[in-house]
């Protein structure tokens, strides 16, 4: 039987408070793991002052990732209508039905628990962990074990915790004040926040434009952990194709790293930014919104990273669907995100390494053969509708290639 921690809430921001009293929690009562479970719609809550589930869902999960213990669950957030804790410890028992579970709250929470609806089921199906952040909690905490342990026969424990005074209104104030709120949350998070403008926090993303390191660090706040390593290999592969052929590699290592720097949006988020931005979208993007992080890859590397180079917002733009007559640093770019050193995938009619080998020697032959590859995978799965202009892109490449033959055969191109 395992000890299971359930952390819940709204999470309106995640911040340090939440991450020590699960730490403390799993530390002190030996649990062998701590769920995150964001709220989607709390009865208690003004709906008005949370921000998106995806932002919140995205907070959550960079503020624990590095502690194996801790798992981020979307049960409540995939969960139509109203929120209750009683309904979520229900699906939890059935998903785990030989684990104990154990409740993580603060002394606010737990004075309100007599309110929450079925608090007997509650009570009953687990037992309740209560953050004692100072003397004033300790002493509430003490006064409502006893009646609650005499009214509904729970188990109530004390979490042991530093005298820390931090709450998500704090946090959403000081934001809304343009005031520092470092110390507050987790600095991928304050990262994050800034990022996307949250919580009426108006400030610049950037008072100068950013070095590579800060490029990368507002990175790491935004994409998934793996994304995040597919754009450092992007990166490192476009700066070395930029190298063999003659281009700047500190140019192509720049677009590598704000390739995919808008595609942490859901394609909903997307197209609704898209709209806000005046981006015009085509049929085939708005029923594939998958396409569409380029175009907003290109907007954001320009109004958040500082980026004016043509060459560099083109070759972002442009990395999903080629386009006839690209230029160098724009087949850089589309070749790097292609086969850049993390891609396991199969292709056909030409094999993985043979368009990485065929990068170093022609790069217009092997963009040719991942246009090929990629036309091929879309059309014998349909996963995704193709872009016309991708195949515009394969169908240039194909008679340059063609061209470039007959030439060096001494034939008639005509």
């Amino acid at each position: 039987m395992a000890r299971i921690g359930i952390m819940g809430g709204t999470f309106n921001p995640i911040h340090n408070v939440h991450l020590i009293m699960a730490e403390e929690a799993r530390r002190q009562f030996r649990l062998k793991k701590v769920l995150f479970i964001p709220s989607k719609n709390p009865p208690h809550k003004k709906k008005k002052t949370i921000v998106s589930d995806e932002h919140r869902k995205r907070m959550i999960q960079h503020a624990i990732q590095g502690n194996h213990a801790f798992l981020f669950s979307d049960m409540e957030l995939e969960r139509e209508g109203t929120t209750y804790t009683k309904d979520t410890l229900s699906a939890l028992k059935q998903l785990y039905p030989k684990d104990k579970f154990y409740f993580i709250v603060g002394g606010d929470s737990l004075a309100s628990m007599e309110m929450w609806y079925e608090p007997a089921y509650i009570f009953k199906n687990c037992r309740i962990l209560a953050a004692n952040r100072d003397e004033t909690d300790g002493r509430q905490i003490r006064k409502l074990k006893t009646r609650y342990e005499k009214n509904y026969g729970a188990e109530i424990s004390e979490i042991k915790m530093p005298p820390i005074s931090i709450s998500s209104e704090m946090i959403r104030n000081k934001l809304a004040d343009h005031s520092s709120i470092s110390g507050y949350v987790p600095t991928c998070v304050e990262r994050y926040i800034r990022t996307n403008q949250l919580y009426g926090c108006l400030d610049p993303l950037f008072l100068h434009t950013p070095s590579e390191q800060e490029v990368i660090r507002y990175l790491d706040a935004n994409l998934k952990p793996k994304r995040f390593l597919h754009t450092l290999g992007v990166a490192a592969t476009a700066a070395n194709l930029a190298a063999v052929h003659h281009g700047n590699p500190k140019e192509a290592y720049l677009a590598g790293l704000l390739h995919d720097c808008a595609k942490y949006l859901t394609g909903e988020e997307g197209v609704e930014l898209c709209e806000q931005e005046q981006i015009p979208l085509s049929e085939v993007e708005r029923k594939n919104t998958v396409l569409i992080h380029g175009k907003l890859g290109a907007h954001f590397a320009k109004t958040r990273y500082g980026v004016e180079n043509e060459e560099i917002l083109s070759a972002i733009r442009y990395h999903t669907t080629g386009r006839p007559g690209m230029g160098l640093l724009e087949k850089i770019i589309y070749l790097a995100d292609f086969m850049e050193p993390g891609r396991k995938m199969e292709c056909q009619p030409h094999t993985l390494t043979e368009i990485r080998n065929m990068c170093y020697i022609d790069i217009n032959e092997a963009l040719r053969m991942a246009l090929e590859c990629c036309i091929g995978y879309l059309q014998q799965t349909h996963e995704l509708e193709l872009d016309p202009l991708t195949l515009e892109t394969y169908e240039y490449y194909r008679e340059e290639s063609e061209h470039a033959e007959c030439k060096g055969n001494g034939e008639s191109c005509l």
